[in-house]
């Protein structure tokens, strides 16, 4: 009897998955190549100002997380980390953002000294201006890329627990934006921790 549940439960899950993602697929306005980034003007979490076009010159990674307790983007931010020195070199800068409030945000930041721009952003107003959707169907999806172990592997890099105060299915997005404000790369992930593969990054940074 259990040899069956298994795979009903399965065959469950992808049902669910093809409804759900189909149906927010099609409702997405996805942000592309070659259009000029949307402006903002926002908040750190240190309460200072940051304005994207005050970067015109320079490249920016803008990378949307889901919330600052999510084990799988703490695994994601720590790669980008490991890339800190190479961002400064070539003088790109590193935006975080995250669903999180400021405190819980300063909590997970205690101790720490990371290079990437952090930003807060519970009201989610840069998420709808850059499409970053939530689904339920591609959350689930997460289950069949390995994300029980980039939850393993992330829990490690926490100092502390941190809660996690987020939408449950909110899907990542990465941007790259150009010396001239428009967008190179638009990558929505295809699952929970799916994002530009780190290979990609180091290319574009040589």
């Amino acid at each position: 009897m259990i040899t069956l549940v298994k795979p009903i439960i399965k065959m469950w899950l992808l049902s669910v998955l093809v409804i759900t993602t189909s149906k927010s697929m099609g409702q997405e306005r996805r942000i592309t190549p070659g259009q000029n980034a949307p402006l903002f003007s926002i908040n750190d979490v240190s309460g200072n100002t940051i304005n994207l076009a005050d970067f015109k010159g320079k490249k920016v990674l803008l990378t949307f997380f889901r919330n600052v307790g999510c084990p799988v983007c703490n695994l994601r931010f720590h790669e980008l980390q490991e890339l800190s020195e190479d961002f400064k070199s070539k003088e790109w800068v590193q935006i975080a953002v995250y669903e999180s409030t400021p405190e819980n945000m300063k909590k997970y930041l205690e101790g720490e000294n990371f290079y990437a721009i952090m930003i807060p952003n519970p009201t989610l107003n840069l998420y709808q201006m850059f499409q970053v959707q939530r689904s339920t169907g591609k959350y689930m999806k997460g289950m069949f890329h390995g994300v029980m172990g980039k939850m393993s592997k992330g829990k490690k890099f926490f100092r502390t627990k941190i809660k996690q105060d987020g939408n449950t299915n909110r899907i990542g997005a990465d941007f790259i934006i150009d010396e001239n404000g428009k967008i190179q790369v638009a990558y929505y992930g295809k699952y929970i921790g799916d994002h530009i593969p780190i290979t990609d990054i180091k290319k574009l940074l040589k």
